[in-house]
């Protein structure tokens, strides 16, 4: 059955309501053990001491390394979440929690042209899982390291943006900003706090590729509830408890990740009892099939991660506005959501603002300009000179035929059943797309950053800021992958951070997107709802849509019996 989630918390998007009040003022609980105990399943029958849990996932890491490009998908976020802590943690109500700090970062100036500074205390029981204290060196090293321009890293938005660091002494941490800063939460966040004693002097482009471990010794280094504990690629990850965790112990002994592409061969495992848990992309009818299994509960909820179809701005066909225009009007997105979204979320709408998500406070509908309209797609290209020459019916313009590779991952039937669907309206208007489906790690790893594709489909997570986001649609940002750049776009995005007053800032993003709207870039398309299943013997999970995922809480997992 679908399991009953906290007040505010159902398969709709009511949680978005929550996240619009987050974001305009980020609450933090009292400490870390009441945020990752809040709201959790709690299921009859006796506590078992220890034991493993087996997590069936769709999509296996390419490295472990959080920080790196090629490590930064929420394959590898999901095991290291656990392992390596970061200043906050993100809970399922867009909530940031201090996790390594010893409350909320303080912070001081930023008026009238005085640096913006802020300082973090960090626990003074906090330490690594081989004993050493987690200090302000370890700060000082993570910056360090995420501004080391050798180092493939993910983001440096945000970090750099400091001025001046401090190691004020073992638990103090200081940075100053040359202004304001608003989300100064975002850091230290998903990329984590690093441990200096063991990493320092090393290739940071090839560490923990294969393992969080002491390159030194090869034994298991750790800040969270849980260690590496060993990889079998191509069939399964482990994560172990960690003995040594400065904290309150995990339940579990272990959790195994094992990796299987096909949902419906994940449902079947589930249903044979093969796998205790499994967060999988929503499919069409995958609700249905799961509360039909004895013994499996279901959650759901809908946050900040959005699909989307993105253009590569370096295809000459489409660096043409008029191009994308046609193809934004010439894929009915409404169909989409109604066939493949609404049958897990009866609530889901198509999308319609690049950087808020809807029913979120700030929300503002700048792309529902494009509508459905396959004969003002033909008009509008007809009007620019394109012309249907040859026998396949495919537009060409100035010499380009609009003929494109459509990238993404395999295995989600999602994904492949909206191809066929978008494939067979654009044929309608003269554009053809042609399949390059490939595992998640060879679609997202390596062909996204490279920018081997024509139109890619995936999905972003976001947070409860959107400014980690930002990147996206600045030119030159650390994540945009397209090639697209407007100025405009740009000086709001980076002016956005220095505004303290959240209504103006807010305004501003909105504003951004206006402009994003109009150069069509990308096609927003719906929220992705967040969809757990697991075993009604698994106490302590809850599933969180954010950055952090389903392993946000895996330290209160438990068995009954």
């Amino acid at each position: 059955m679908l399991a009953s989630l906290p007040p505010a918390r159902w398969v709709t998007l009511l949680v978005l309501m929550a996240l619009g009040v987050a974001a305009c003022a980020p609450g933090q609980p009292d400490d870390r053990e009441g945020a990752l105990q809040e709201g959790v399943t709690e299921p009859e029958g006796e506590r078992v001491e220890g034991g493993n849990v087996i997590f069936g996932h769709e999509q296996e890491p390419a490295i472990l390394n959080p920080a790196l490009t090629e490590g930064n998908l929420f394959a590898t976020q999901i095991v290291t979440r656990p392992i390596l802590l970061g200043a906050y943690l993100v809970t399922p109500e867009f909530e940031y929690v201090p996790e390594l700090i010893d409350g909320e970062a303080e912070t001081e100036g930023g008026e009238d042209g005085e640096p913006f500074v802020v300082t973090w205390n960090i626990l003074e029981e906090a330490t690594w899982s081989d004993g050493t204290p987690i200090t302000a060196d370890d700060f000082e090293f993570t910056y360090q390291t995420v501004m080391d321009e050798e180092f493939d890293i993910t983001s440096r938005n945000g970090y750099d943006l400091i001025t001046e660091t401090e190691v004020v002494d073992d638990k103090t941490w200081r940075a100053t900003f040359e202004e304001p800063f608003a989300p100064y939460r975002t850091l230290f966040g998903v990329i984590p706090v690093l441990p200096a004693h063991v990493l320092e002097g090393e290739d940071f482009n090839e560490v923990w590729n294969d393992g969080i471990v002491d390159p030194e010794t090869d034994e298991p280094i750790a800040s969270g509830p849980f260690q590496f504990g060993q990889w079998r690629r191509g069939q399964q990850l482990t994560i172990e408890r960690n003995e040594g965790f400065w904290g309150e112990q995990a339940n579990l002994d272990r959790i195994t990740f094992r990796y299987i592409e096909e949902t419906p061969t994940l449902v079947q495992q589930i249903r044979g009892g093969e796998i205790n848990i499994f967060d999988p992309q929503p499919q069409v009818d995958l609700i249905e099939q799961l509360e039909g299994i004895d013994g499996v509960e279901v959650q759901s909820d809908a946050g900040p991660q959005w699909e989307h179809i993105d253009f590569n701005h370096d295809n000459p066909a489409l660096a043409n506005q008029y191009v994308r225009e046609a193809i934004i009007r010439g894929i009915d997105r409404e169909a989409i959501v109604e066939q493949l979204v609404q049958g897990v979320n009866p609530e889901a709408g198509v999308l319609q603002n690049a950087i808020f998500v809807e029913n979120q406070e700030q929300y503002e509908p700048h792309w529902d300009v494009y509508d459905y309209d396959p004969e003002a797609a033909i008009e509008l290209l007809e009007e620019n000179g394109c012309t249907r020459d040859g026998d396949d019916g495919v537009f060409t313009c100035d010499g380009e035929e609009l003929s494109f590779r459509y990238v993404s991952t395999s295995g989600n039937e999602r994904r492949e059943l909206m191809f066929e669907i978008v494939q067979a309206q654009l044929a309608e208007i003269g554009v053809e797309v042609t399949a390059d489906f490939s595992e998640p790690a060879q679609a997202l790893g390596t062909q996204l950053p490279e920018g081997d594709f024509d139109l890619i489909n995936f999905g972003w997570v976001g947070s409860p800021d959107p400014f980690g986001g930002d990147t996206i649609f600045m030119c030159d940002g650390d994540l945009n992958y397209i090639g697209y750049c407007n100025e405009e776009v740009t000086e709001l995005l980076e002016r956005n951070t220095g505004i303290l007053d959240e209504e103006e800032r807010w305004a501003v993003y909105n504003e951004a997107d206006e402009l994003i709207a109009a150069d069509i870039p990308l096609i927003p398309l719906f929220q992705i709802p967040q969809v757990l299943a697991y075993e009604d013997n698994l106490g302590g999970v809850r599933v969180n849509a954010t950055q952090w995922g389903p392993t946000w809480n895996a330290s209160e997992w438990y068995l009954t019996e």
